[in-house]
């Protein structure tokens, strides 16, 4: 009977162990900047998709409502430049007014992931790769 007793709860241990940490918080997704942070590859992208396209007047190079191109390398780099306030306002830096916060008129920022990247990509010199 106790050989059955340990075997019960040898297995019923085994079931609570967990090979992947990602397993413990389901939806998440592993965010690695340890490689290459592309311009074109993430960075464009994340600007595209939250920021503006050539299709709207929010942050493209043609047509911007608010002088701040996101669309283009130049336009990207333009911004940082002059703004003096793009890692805060992605950031929903408390800083600074909750109307200059980024995507506009949204309380949500964009994934934690996403400003990981951009911080990986500002941290190594803003490459045009």
């Amino acid at each position: 009977m106790k050989y059955i007793f340990s075997l019960l709860l040898l297995f019923l241990l085994h079931g609570c162990y967990y090979d992947n940490a990602d397993e413990l918080n389901p939806g998440t997704e592993p965010c690695d900047t340890t490689g290459v942070v592309s311009f074109s590859a993430d960075i464009l992208p994340i600007m595209l998709h939250n920021c503006g396209s050539q299709n709207d007047a929010c942050h493209s190079s043609t047509g911007s409502q608010s002088n701040y191109g996101l669309d283009s390398y130049s336009s990207v780099i333009s911004t940082i430049n002059s703004s003096g306030t793009f890692i805060k306002t992605i950031t929903h830096d408390p800083t600074i007014s909750s109307s200059k916060w980024m995507p506009l008129n949204s309380n949500a920022k964009i994934s934690e992931c996403n400003i990981q990247k951009i911080h990986a990509w500002l941290n190594r010199g803003l490459p045009n790769n």
